[in-house]
């Protein structure tokens, strides 16, 4: 085979590994992903009364802060216009961190009852969040808006189910990240192992090609050289006829002598006469 075939009969192997490795990180970075979302419905702490939390606010800005969970459904038997797992609900905040004023909408970190934003505890159907419906868990309310780095610690009348914002978030952003970047490689590694494929193959047939047109080169010029070595014992020479005229036939044209007159000879001269 070719060296030229087998250089890029190498680059496609090279180049398959490399997509098949690509796609063992991306599967790797999908199932991370998607661990990460499973971790989205997790909590900072479960079926409590009381408990304390670390704030960690790494932008300086303050933090969302906490949400609170209790088992029940979105009834209102009394019909007082206010869900009833709010009226029985009592948590208050012990400790807290300072907030930032600018958008702490003057909650100064403590508890407020909230289910959808903007419309606290009032029974209507617009106002629910069944997320966690299906953990037999509804939203009671919030606490620690705007919340600077520090401990939150609470009590509760009720057993509560607490969850840190920005945790979720995060873990969300980077699964989100986590999936994309896995979608990504796994592509590229498909891409790859397909440019792959053709390369190996381009570099089989270019080697193959190549060395048959190698012999057929040498088998013609062999023809050549013996068609040149036969030539000679073959080949008729051809010489040019050689005509002759034959006079017979041409007419004899008469042909005239011209005789020049007879003078005297030198001795038969007279001698000049000497005029004197």
């Amino acid at each position: 085979m070719h060296p030229v075939g087998k250089v890029f009969m190498g680059i496609g192997v090279f180049v398959i590994i490399g997509g098949v490795l690509l796609m063992i990180v991306g599967g790797g970075n999908i199932e991370d992903a998607g661990e990460k979302f499973n971790e989205l419905e997790a909590y900072e702490l479960e079926q409590v009364t009381s408990g304390t939390i670390t704030i960690d606010d790494d932008d300086g800005l303050g933090d969302l802060g906490l949400t609170f969970y209790v088992q029940g459904d979105y009834v209102d038997m009394d019909n007082n216009g206010v869900w009833d797992h709010c009226n029985s609900t009592e948590i208050t905040i012990t400790e807290k961190p300072t907030t930032n004023s600018d958008w702490d909408e003057s909650k100064n970190g403590d508890f407020y009852f909230e289910v959808y934003e903007g419309q606290g505890c009032n029974a209507n159907e617009d106002n629910r969040d069944d997320d966690r419906s299906n953990q037999g868990l509804i939203k009671v309310g919030r606490a620690c808006l705007a919340c600077y780095s520090g401990d939150i610690s609470f009590t509760s009348n009720v057993e509560v189910w607490v969850v840190y914002e920005d945790k979720i978030i995060g873990k969300a952003i980077e699964g989100i990240g986590e999936a994309i970047g896995g979608g990504l490689q796994g592509a590229a590694g498909f891409m790859g192992i397909c440019c792959g494929v053709v390369v190996f193959a381009f570099g089989l047939i270019l080697g193959l090609l190549v060395n048959n047109e190698q012999k057929v080169i040498v088998q013609n010029t062999g023809m050549t050289m013996n068609n040149m070595t036969m030539q000679p014992s073959n080949q008729t020479t051809l010489t040019q006829p050689v005509y002759q005229k034959d006079y017979a036939d041409v007419p004899v044209q008469p042909q005239t002598t011209m005789q020049q007159p007879q003078g005297d000879s030198f001795w038969s001269q007279e001698e000049p006469k000497n005029p004197f």
